[in-house]
């Protein structure tokens, strides 16, 4: 293979790192540099040009935030592939809220060929029941066995809701009483921080480790604070993308059975290690599992179309009682949307291609940040957990914030003072594409690195 030699610009009002980038630009535009292609070691290349080793390293790094190239740490520098040279996002890059990554089709055309086909339309205006449409309950069970790993769950115990965050009120709502401890791992998602402030009642942090909360640690707890409940994300984890195995999971049903335990299950990423095989807690212990999921990180998250499978009898009739309280019904219009969308296979294919798209940025993630990033497993997520003290991670957040760069305050998550889980959460999903995504790598990176000077040394 013929080594990569660039021909830099002459002129000297340029500088010569942007001369080199500009160089890179113009071989991958041509086909000169082809995805995949690996790009000299730096050493090597400012040999060959005549320049510095820190013009050709300023160089890789813009052509890095520019989205042509990737640095993979230990391995060298390589050429994205020809669809991701999109330019990135102007201004602030926010990968502080997970979503999934932007779908390529455009949403709101298929949403209203949706309406066109659905049944006639005053019908979906008008209220629907408190736990929704037959038709739409039906649809939630379709989706559940075939993304979720649930397997038969009765659409009668089905409520159709507004996404988790709903679905999750609305359980608590239902079994909750102000002052009540609920159990949930040392880090916890956001959302139920925010609810157990609203609701008044108290989180209560079980200690983690690579898999999730430990048995012994909620065993533990349990006994300790006489909880009832325990509100957990087994499978990619939020903020920490760490997945329970099939053993753990049937040591927690175990714990939760010995100590009657009610389970909020939040398997809201539960698509995206459908490849894994595991179980939701729900199917191990079906009679005292709330189980909680929608299509907001998977599909759509303006959708607002979640789904919450309770345990028939009293707690089903509980909460159907909180969403009457909370909601009064769900949306007509999205669940009529979003059961076409399920019936047609259209949610199906906006889901694997999230998933495929999740499984490359993580492979990024991955790629820039080395051992600085815990690997998840699956493969694929919306989110990369960056483990470290809350200080430096505070630091570090504030200087990619300074350099253009917003990400989830460190202090969002946690219940406990537990070190062990503190750290900081990429959103990998929330970027506009992937150059967007190489750039704020580079500013993570900067960061990470303690150099928040990132506008002085490329102006670009």
């Amino acid at each position: 293979m013929a080594v990569w030699v660039p021909q830099l610009a002459s002129s000297r009002a340029v500088p010569v790192y942007l001369a080199l980038v500009q160089a890179i630009a113009d071989d991958i535009g041509s086909g000169r540099l082809g995805p995949g292609t690996r790009l000299p070691p730096q050493r090597e290349l400012a040999r060959t040009l005549g320049i510095s080793v820190g013009a050709v390293t300023r160089a890789y790094d813009a052509a890095a935030r520019r989205g042509l190239v990737l640095a993979h740490v230990g391995r060298g520098t390589f050429v994205l592939d020809g669809a991701l040279d999109s330019m990135p996002q102007a201004g602030i890059i926010d990968l502080s809220i997970n979503l999934p990554p932007p779908a390529a089709i455009d949403l709101s055309a298929a949403a209203i060929t949706s309406l066109r086909r659905m049944e006639p339309l005053a019908d979906r205006l008008a209220y629907a029941p408190p736990a929704g449409h037959e038709v739409d309950r039906r649809a939630a069970a379709e989706w559940l066995g075939r993304f979720c790993g649930f397997e038969k769950p009765d659409w009668r115990n089905l409520i159709c809701c507004g996404g988790t965050q709903s679905g999750m009120a609305i359980a608590l709502a239902a079994l909750v009483r102000p002052g009540d401890v609920i159990l949930c791992e040392a880090a916890t998602f956001s959302g139920a921080r925010t609810l157990a402030g609203q609701q008044g009642f108290q989180l209560r942090g079980v200690d983690m480790d690579h898999e999730g909360a430990r048995p012994d640690a909620l065993d533990r707890a349990a006994a300790e604070t006489g909880a009832r409940f325990f509100y957990t994300l087994p499978t990619l984890h939020n903020p920490t993308a760490r997945t329970m195995g099939r053993r753990r999971r049937e040591e927690i049903a175990k714990i939760a059975q010995a100590r009657d335990l009610i389970v909020i299950e939040d398997d809201v990423y539960a698509a995206y290690a459908r490849d894994l095989g595991l179980p939701p807690l729900v199917a191990l212990m079906p009679d005292r599992t709330l189980y909680l999921t929608s299509l907001s990180k998977v599909v759509a998250p303006g959708l607002r179309v979640g789904f919450l499978a309770a345990p028939a009898g009293e707690i089903f009739e509980r909460c159907l009682r909180a969403a009457r309280a909370l909601t009064h019904s769900p949306s007509g219009i999205n669940f009529a949307i979003a059961t076409e969308w399920i019936r047609s296979g259209r949610a199906e294919e906006l889901a694997i291609a999230a998933c495929a798209e999740a499984h490359a940025r993580t492979a990024m993630g991955l790629a820039a940040l080395g051992d600085a990033v815990a690997r998840p497993r699956p493969a694929a997520s919306l989110h990369l957990w960056l483990p470290m003290l809350t200080e430096i991670a505070e630091r570090t957040a504030a200087r990619a914030m300074a350099s253009g760069l917003r990400l989830a305050p460190p202090g969002a998550f946690l219940t406990s003072g537990d070190q062990t889980v503190a750290g900081l959460r990429l959103c990998l999903g929330a970027a506009a594409n992937r150059a967007t995504l190489a750039q704020a790598l580079c500013i993570l990176k900067e960061a990470l690195a303690g150099n928040n000077d990132y506008a002085a040394i490329d102006p670009l």
